[in-house]
């Protein structure tokens, strides 16, 4: 029995055959089943229409139709049905939006979840993860499983709309699977060829310095200006100056400078100063930000004024001068910070007037003041890269599989690894560890007895991601993982346990190489001892084919007399036949 709800909300339940699940590690599950359009089953017929829910009673999981496939079968009609877990929602939602730089997990799922039914749950900590190319800009569940899976370490399952996060799934000795007691069989597939045993990498880009004497302008700003130069300083309020704000923020102060959309038109936004941009993300209370670092010390925070990273135009990297547009606003207002502290740190002293947060409208005002003296004219060397010249890396590093030592096996070289965002050497060798395939791809495969139906109870819990071991018929145990599991909770057909790949020791591949040594030895000695025997015989044919031409030249020459008398007589013969009597007589008759 199966329950069906449709878009509309209408729901009933049908009889359903050959129900199927499949459970795999990192994907969606899968449900397929097949029904009879019997008067019983009409409704849940006419429900088959896109968007459809089937839910499954004995797991509780939702899972949403894909494929139907009804065919006449004499009076009815007989449907084929395949179902994708409800979870797979998250691919109705693109994901414009993009994180840049050193993210927290929360904030990257917090992105991806957004306006949408789906929840998380983290049950462990993960540290923050910098991104070189930003995060987002495609179907949030694509950048769950392909992007945020691999660079947080992390594994998931899916409870309806709950996406469960852990670092490893599943538990140590969860079952036991014995050939021929609890499986009728275990058949295995090994997979070399996509063994590397050797992989290099760079990180740490160094910067190449030259000094830009056409651009008028560096990356220390050298002079300031307002961010909407068409109305210039423009008048603010209370609450949008720096400092006291009246009491309605925090500590009642207010840590920027608010240009907003009435008093301050326009929906370009200038870089008030000169400088390098930094980071280009998004935060909470922030929104949308981006901040440029000079030269001369200062981080200035442009925030609030951007609904999507899209209008922010710059990029982390870019050079910018005073007065190049850097974005579009298209809110309500827009906030501009200025620190001397580091940005990070300075975002934690929000709202407190400890002299973090200096005041912006005094030092554009102040610094336009200064533009034409000759103290902020002076020109600066602008940070520039030669597109000819090939980015060049501080640290580079190496990594070889203790195999190729231990096991004797050659050195199979990865695809090289270039990191913009490793700092050090640890880091970068770790992640070489991490990215060699020094094993080979191993897929254990068995069908499982389903001991619920009848009386032998084993204690395994089959679940994706648990660890256990398996028996084989000749009493060898190896541990494996679950990796894929299909299950048929409505019969009695026997399930099918997929595990994954498993990483073989440098020890295992020794004790093989020696076993093989050992065979290969003590065949060596059989077919020494087979070709003694065919030697030996070969000599003691010698000594037949000897005897027997003795035998044979006696018999020849034996043969040799009785031809001749054979001959004699033959001639006696024929003198008769001529003369008509036997030589030697006058009558014609025999002498006696």
């Amino acid at each position: 029995m199966l329950f069906v709800q449709n878009v509309n909300g209408d729901q009933t339940a049908f009889k359903a055959n050959n129900v199927q699940i499949t459970d795999t590690l990192g994907q969606y599950p899968t449900l397929s089943f097949t029904f009879v359009e019997t008067p019983e089953n009409e409704v849940a017929a006419q429900m088959m229409i896109p968007f459809t829910i089937i839910e499954v009673p004995e797991n509780k999981q939702r899972y949403r139709i894909v494929t139907n496939n009804p065919v006449s079968l004499g009076k009815y009609k007989q449907y084929s049905v395949t179902a994708i877990h409800i979870a797979k929602d998250l691919h109705n939602k693109y994901v414009d939006e993009r994180l840049e730089n050193t993210q927290s997990l929360k904030a990257c799922l917090d992105l991806l979840i957004k306006d949408t039914q789906i929840k998380y749950v983290l049950h462990d900590n993960f540290d923050n993860y910098a991104f070189s190319e930003g995060f987002g800009g495609g179907y949030a569940d694509d950048l769950l499983m392909q992007n945020l899976a691999s660079d947080f370490g992390f594994e998931f399952y899916f409870d309806n709309y709950t996406i469960h996060i852990q670092k490893k799934l599943g538990t140590k000795e969860s079952f036991l699977f014995i050939d021929n007691a609890n499986v009728s069989k275990i058949s295995y597939n090994e997979d070399y060829s996509t063994i590397t045993t050797y992989i290099k990498g760079q990180a740490k880009p160094i910067v190449q310095e030259t000094t830009d004497e056409t651009s008028g302008g560096s990356s220390s700003g050298g002079s300031w200006g307002w961010p909407f130069p068409s109305v210039g300083e423009g008048s603010f309020s209370l609450g949008q100056r720096f400092g006291y704000d009246g009491g309605f923020r925090p500590n009642s102060f207010h840590d920027g400078l608010d240009f907003g959309s009435v008093d301050h038109h326009g929906s370009e936004v200038h870089a008030v100063h000169g400088g390098k941009v930094i980071i280009k993300s998004y935060m909470g209370g922030l929104e949308n930000y981006v901040v440029i670092h000079s030269d001369d010390g200062y981080n200035i925070v442009y925030q609030e004024a951007f609904s999507s990273m899209s209008n922010i135009k710059v990029n982390v990297g870019d050079v910018v001068n005073t007065g190049d547009v850097i974005g579009y606003r298209n809110t309500d207002h827009l906030h501009i910070g200025i620190t001397k502290v580091d940005f990070n740190t300075a975002v934690g002293k929000s709202f407190t007037n400890d002299g973090t947060w200096l005041n912006p409208q005094e030092i554009i005002r102040n610094g336009i003041a200064n533009n034409n003296s000759d103290s902020d004219v002076v020109e600066q060397p602008t940070e520039t890269v030669d597109e000819d010249k090939p980015t060049e890396y501080e640290i580079h590093s190496e990594y070889v599989s203790p195999l190729v030592e231990k096991a004797h096996w050659p050195k199979v070289e990865a695809e090289p690894i270039t990191d913009d965002n490793i700092t050090d050497e640890n880091t970068l060798i770790n992640k070489l560890k991490a990215s060699i395939h020094d094993y080979p791809d191993i897929e254990y495969t068995l069908d499982y007895a389903n001991f619920k139906y009848n009386s032998v109870k084993f204690n395994n819990d089959i679940k994706v991601g648990n660890y256990g071991w398996l028996r084989d018929r000749f009493g060898i145990d190896v541990e494996v993982r679950i990796n894929s599991y299909t299950w048929y909770p409505q019969s009695k057909q026997a399930d099918t346990v997929t595990f994954g790949n498993k990483r073989f020791d440098p020890v295992e591949w020794q004790v093989r190489n020696q076993k093989a040594f050992e065979r290969n030895k003590k065949l060596g000695e059989i077919l020494r001892n087979q070709i003694a025997k065919v030697q030996g015989s070969m000599m003691s044919q010698d000594k037949w084919d000897s005897r027997f031409n003795e035998i044979n030249n006696s018999f020849i020459n034996s043969n040799k007399e009785i031809l001749k008398q054979f001959e004699d007589i033959n001639t006696r013969l024929d003198s008769i036949e001529k003369t008509g009597k036997e030589e030697g007589g006058s009558d014609g008759t025999s002498e006696s």
